[in-house]
């Protein structure tokens, strides 16, 4: 299956999470094939056509960052469950390193995918906790959400404590010390983010359960000040600068086993070249044979034959140029711009094509137009339609090869598109503007309006013959994204 979520990433970004999940198949097969198509309506006041925004500022604003979906453990079982995967990995590779302290190979990945599986755990803890309708059992999970955060980072510190000079090198200790730092980072980020939850939407609950809040956040922050962590400060002169710096290398120390080996390339060169070739032949043709006609009808080094020869080869150029341009604009519809191959260190588990065009509005399709909604006024005013750009990607995955390339349960892999709208707002009017006024106790009171564009991402999802569609409606104006609405 496709799962598809949209935010808002910075005031300029919008961020797709797009994850192609091999584990729901239906039926188990060599490949899973996947289908993404996204329609763009831009409105033409933006002036985003095929002229002015080609293929290359697309993936110039278009940023891909393809990861593997993180394993999937719950909280709970993570922090009580002796026997389960991340934990007895743990366990084994610190039990190895006693026999060669010198290998860190293996211990190195264990720490990361440990850390990056409790991160996800305590994300997806902390989101149905809050999301929790019934309250009696709201309050039980936050109380169990409390335990487990710390049982979770007892068993991985109490490996750490048992670090001797005599088993471990320095290289043990760093990456013992960097996973140690990020999940005191992932537990400080998820159990505040949990208690602002709780006292904003249930004031009445927080009461009960703030002393054990503060016991869990009070008790990291001493220990993060024993071992000299950097921590978030409120009277912070540069605003956090260096906590913020370090928490995101830890984070992509933490996560990088995670990414793939993906190596793009372009996917239409050869496509390209034959056909060019076609080009040059077929005008070749034409200007040989308006060179034999000429020849034949005025003979040999005459001014007439000459005159004739040098039109027909600047024909003959011109005809060249045309004729590619012919050939790229009908294969760009019909074949991919890039291919990229993904791999797990050696091993190849699949591919992805990415493809985009602007297109005319009769060749979308009926179900898109009518999730599109197009308001008729603004069809009738502007005398045409919006821009419509169309970005294809088709992705496929070999789940048996997935499974090879580790231990733990690998479902598939993300693909977090980011596209920056900066382009898009580089025309756009001012967003304010004065409108009318009010007379109020007999004083004058301007009124402005806001100018507001939208922008309709229309998204269809294929896999194993189902079709789902989003629509995604983002307002923005000059200064950036405003909001986004899903549906």
């Amino acid at each position: 299956m496709i799962d598809l979520s949209t935010k808002i990433h910075d005031k300029f970004t919008l961020e797709f999470k797009v994850g192609f999940n091999t584990e729901q198949a239906a039926k188990p097969t060599k490949y899973s094939d996947y289908v993404m198509n996204t329609w763009i309506f831009v409105p033409n006041s933006l002036d985003i056509n095929a002229a002015k925004y080609s293929k290359d500022d697309f993936y110039r604003d278009l940023k891909s960052g393809v990861r593997l979906i993180t394993p999937s453990y719950g909280m709970h079982e993570l922090a009580n469950d002796d026997a389960l995967l991340p934990s007895q990995a743990l366990t084994d590779n610190f039990n190895d390193l006693q026999a060669a302290p010198d290998d860190t190979q293996d211990l190195t990945h264990t720490i990361k995918m440990y850390c990056a599986i409790a991160k996800s755990a305590f994300r997806d803890a902390c989101f149905a906790v809050a999301e929790e309708a019934d309250a009696s059992k709201r309050m039980d999970l936050c109380q169990q959400f409390l335990d487990d955060a710390r049982k979770i980072l007892a068993r991985f510190r109490g490996l750490f404590s048992q670090l001797n000079d005599d088993n471990a090198t320095d290289r043990t200790r760093q990456v013992f010390a960097y996973g140690d730092e990020f999940l005191s980072n992932v537990l400080e980020k998820y159990t505040y983010r949990l208690r602002d939850a709780i006292r904003l939407n249930h004031p009445e609950e927080y009461p009960q359960i703030e002393a054990r809040f503060k016991e869990v956040l009070f008790e990291e922050r001493a220990y993060r000040d024993q071992k000299e962590y950097l921590s978030v400060k409120i009277d912070d002169a540069k605003g956090n600068e260096d906590f913020v710096f370090r928490a995101s290398l830890l984070k992509k120390f933490s996560e990088s086993d995670l990414y793939l080996n993906a190596t793009k390339r372009k996917n239409t060169f050869l496509v390209e070249q034959i056909l060019y070739s076609l080009a040059a032949g077929a005008a070749m043709v034409v200007a040989t044979l308006s060179s034999f006609f000429f020849q034949q009808r005025y003979g040999n080094f005459t001014l007439p034959f000459l005159i004739a020869l040098v039109i027909s080869y600047m024909f003959k150029d011109r005809l060249k140029d045309w004729l590619r341009f012919y050939f790229a604009r009908r294969v760009s519809t019909k074949v991919f711009d890039t291919r990229t191959n993904f791999r797990i260190k050696s091993r190849y588990i699949g591919w992805s094509k990415d493809s985009v065009d602007f297109i005319d509005s009769d060749k979308i399709i009926p179900e898109v137009m009518e999730l599109r909604s197009r308001n008729p006024l603004f069809a009738e005013v502007s005398g045409k339609d919006e821009k419509v750009l169309l970005f294809r990607k088709k992705v496929q995955l070999w789940p048996s090869e997935l499974a090879k390339a580790s231990p733990y349960p690998l479902r598939g892999i993300n693909d977090i598109l980011r596209y920056n709208l900066t382009e898009f707002t580089r025309k756009m009017d001012n967003p304010s503007f004065p409108l009318s006024g009010t007379w109020e106790d007999n004083n004058y009171k301007p009124i402005e309006g806001k100018k507001v564009y939208h922008i309709t991402f229309v998204i269809q999802c294929v896999y194993e013959g189902k079709t789902e569609y989003k629509r995604i409606v983002v307002r923005c104006d000059r200064n950036g994204i405003v909001n986004v609405k899903v549906s």
